[in-house]
């Protein structure tokens, strides 16, 4: 009889050896896991012949883009919406991890109006 109830015990150490070692597992991939605070937001930014954006985390900016991108010249853009779309494609561009850079190309799917001079 004594024997039985000695080995009670020790199954139940050996069985929680293991379950803090899975918990304290767990916790240390959690933690590892958890992002931190790496919320971009977008401030349009009113210029004197238009607007432009700003990119920022917490209250850096990350960029600072007062003129259309891509193209030559020192252009603002013709409204706060144009503006925001662009800088919208920015932000979904850093949070892909991939290079921010906006091309005509895109200016043009945008249907962001540019006014670049026309050659005769």
């Amino acid at each position: 009889m004594t024997s039985g109830s000695s080995t009670q015990p020790k199954v139940t150490m050996r069985m929680t050896k293991p379950f803090w070692k899975l918990l304290v597992a767990t916790g240390l991939f959690l933690m590892a896991c958890q992002k931190t605070n790496n919320l971009l937001y977008i401030r349009i930014t009113k210029q004197k012949t238009g607007y432009g954006y700003q990119i920022l985390k917490d209250k850096n900016k990350l960029i600072d883009q007062p003129f259309i991108p891509a193209i030559q010249g020192e252009i603002a853009f013709k409204d706060s919406l144009q503006a925001r779309r662009t800088a919208e494609l920015v932000l979904k561009k850093i949070e892909k991890s991939s290079i921010p850079r906006i091309s005509v190309n895109e200016l043009d799917s945008m249907n962001i109006d540019c006014d670049i001079p026309k050659l005769p």
